[in-house]
């Protein structure tokens, strides 16, 4: 759909939930009238929940996550993008065997980065690899929380499993996950001269839909100027569809924590 189709199907959809006025009132009970500032946050935030809903198998009725169905795949396929990262600039490891990794970051329209904010939504694949005297090395990732870390550390042997690198999420400026810590195997010697190459397959986070350019320094996830949702137009209804509920469940028409949950 483009941005006028979007609009415009919003306010039908949103009308038919509008409660007409009965004989002898002045108004109707219910009308919802939004801008399109307004359409925009909602139509953001119910793509935001349909993108979770749909990699995250706990969210949805199905049950399913992106993995146990083919259309799911085909329809987020925009979504998918591969990337090699390099350590991080700043900040160190919280481990001394650790190396920190700078998580690709999100751009605006005009190509520049949108400040401590990470473009990866969800990981889906990693590898891990290290070249020595032309022998190649893989690791393979092992994602552990921060009770995880510290439970494996009061074990004697306080360290990954052969061919493995725990993988631990570190950030010290922001409140965000934007850099990625990776312990390997062994302590890291030499580094310099045989270095790790970390590549990961992930789901970006989808630009947010905004109807037309904003006025007054408002922003939505960084943006301001119009953009066009750049999912699949097969999902462009379910999208609209949660939207409308989430508009009616704001202004006291439902529950809001149903709306977002349904």
């Amino acid at each position: 759909m483009t941005n006028s189709e979007f609009s415009d199907t919003f306010t039908t959809l949103l009308n038919s939930y509008n409660t007409a006025a009965q004989f002898g009132e002045q108004a109707s009970r219910r009308e919802i009238v939004l801008d399109e500032y307004e359409k925009s946050v909602l139509l953001t935030q119910a793509q935001d929940l349909i993108v979770k809903s749909y990699f995250d198998g706990s969210m949805n009725a199905q049950g399913q996550g992106f993995d146990d169905s083919n259309r799911r795949q085909m329809d987020f396929s925009s979504l998918i993008k591969v990337a090699t990262l390099t350590p991080a600039g700043t900040g160190s490891p919280f481990d001394s065997r650790g190396i920190v990794y700078q998580l690709p970051r999100k751009v605006n329209s005009q190509g520049n980065d949108i400040a401590n904010t990470t473009d990866v939504l969800f990981i889906l694949n990693e590898k891990l690899t290290r070249t020595v005297s032309g022998s190649t090395k893989e690791y393979v990732i092992v994602p552990i929380s921060y009770k995880e870390y510290d439970r494996e550390m009061s074990k004697p042997y306080a360290q990954p499993l052969k061919k493995q690198a725990w993988r631990l999420f570190q950030n010290q400026v922001t409140g965000f996950d934007i850099n990625t810590e990776l312990i390997p195997r062994f302590n890291v010697t030499n580094s310099a001269q045989t270095p790790f190459v970390y590549k990961i397959r992930y789901v970006k986070r989808p630009r947010p839909i905004i109807l037309e350019d904003l006025p007054n320094d408002l922003e939505i996830d960084g943006e301001n100027t119009a953009s066009s949702c750049e999912l699949n137009p097969i999902v462009h209804m379910d999208i609209l569809n949660k939207a409308v509920e989430l508009a009616i469940a704001t202004r006291g028409g439902g529950s809001y924590n149903q709306a977002i949950n349904k």
